[in-house]
């Protein structure tokens, strides 16, 4: 048995001592993950005399790089798009905002178009008028019988979404007397006269979109629904401050502003409607993790609140006014009609401020650090596009 124990002894000392030899760039036992960069083509076989040559095509043909030589070295995978990119992950869904409400479709207005028509028909709504280039369709009069004193009419207003290739669906219901002549003009509210109709319409119309293909035919007059663009832009003018603008009231832009500084790598600690500005910290290095006690999913390692976001969330409203410099020459002015900026300490709080201004219509959001001050060009264009892609 010792002499059994020496020679294995013996034998293990040996691989130890050639162990530099086994393993490492120059050894047996070395990474070979990055061999394919160096690798070379072959000559084609050579056939025999009086043998035949068959030819065959490339299964897998590599295609020309260029004429240089192929660069080797170290190569970084990419990391993955963020999940909370993916808003639009159900094509589907109904929005509200206060009393509001409509469809939103993750597709281009001129596939949605065409599945309407079909939606009025199948449901028995005759269309008294559909305007592709308006993007309106009005059904003819109906008459429900739970109210056989009143008439009523629909009216679906088509528009693009606030994202690329998405689309939003308005609905306005509309109830007159009975006796009112067919021929007589529509003056159509600024609400529905029935939020409850409203409704229904809305409920069967997205059900009906839900259940359709992912809508292969496109209707060639609705190409023109929303002139090909969208609502939300980013703006990067040459020499001046990147920012978002939206086509949008302020109420909309306000509330949808809000959900983006609220997912991915953003923390919304602080806002005030009033001013027109929010507080937030952004993390990229933030991750989803799996976790038993907070849900299938949360943030961080500690359930979402890691280290700047607590740092953050003790910061006051009256400390970020102090912080900011109320003489600064950046242009725009941001903070120029705002009561009771400056004359605290300088302080350095983390996290930036997103900055909304503007009236109906012509909203710009910008991304000022916790001073006022603007940021990098790159910097504020990357912070303004993580808004940008999460934005309803």
């Amino acid at each position: 048995m010792t002499r059994l124990t020496a020679g294995a002894a013996a034998c293990i000392a040996g691989i130890a001592l050639t162990g530099c030899g086994m393993f490492g760039d120059e050894g047996y036992f070395r990474d070979r993950s990055d061999d394919y960069q160096v690798a070379s083509s072959l000559p084609p076989l050579q056939m025999p005399e009086g043998v035949t040559e068959k030819r065959q095509e490339e299964l897998y043909e590599i295609p020309r790089v260029g004429d240089g030589e192929l660069e080797t070295g170290e190569f970084e995978v990419p990391r993955p798009q963020p999940l909370s990119v993916n808003t639009g992950a159900d094509r589907v869904k109904i929005q509200k905002l206060g009393n509001r409400r409509w469809v939103l479709v993750s597709q281009p207005p001129a596939e949605v178009w065409p599945q309407l028509h079909y939606f009025l028909r199948s449901s028995g709504l005759k269309l008294a008028s559909s305007d592709a280039s308006a993007g309106i369709m009005e059904t003819a009069w109906l008459q429900f019988e739970q109210s056989p004193d009143t008439k009523d009419k629909y009216r679906l207003r088509v528009e693009s979404g606030v994202q690329p290739d998405s689309t939003e669906v308005h609905v306005r219901h509309l109830s007159v007397p009975a006796e009112t002549p067919a021929e007589a003009g529509v003056d159509w509210p600024q609400r529905s006269t029935s939020p409850e109709r409203e409704g229904w319409m809305i409920d069967e119309m997205s059900t009906a979109l839900a259940a359709e293909s992912t809508g292969a035919a496109a209707s060639l007059v609705a190409q023109a629904i929303g002139g090909g663009s969208v609502k939300v832009q980013l703006q990067e003018p040459a020499g001046k401050e990147p920012f978002i603008s939206m086509d949008l009231a302020m109420e909309r832009a306000w509330a949808t502003v809000a959900h983006a500084l609220n997912v991915g790598a953003y923390r919304l600690h602080r806002e005030d409607s009033d001013i027109g500005f929010f507080y937030v910290t952004y993390d990229e290095d933030r991750e989803l993790t799996e976790d038993e006690e907070d849900g299938w999913f949360s943030w961080g390692d500690n359930g979402g609140e890691d280290e700047l976001a607590a740092e953050a969330q003790k910061v006051t409203m009256q400390q970020l006014l102090a912080n900011i410099d109320p003489d600064t020459d950046a242009k725009p002015t941001l903070f120029a009609d705002v009561q009771g900026l400056g004359g605290g300490p300088v302080a350095d709080i983390p996290g930036y401020l997103v900055v909304v201004r503007g009236t109906g219509g012509t909203i710009e959001v910008r991304v000022r650090d916790t001073s006022g001050q603007p940021l990098s060009r790159g910097k504020a264009s990357q912070l303004l596009m993580a808004i940008r892609q999460n934005l309803i």
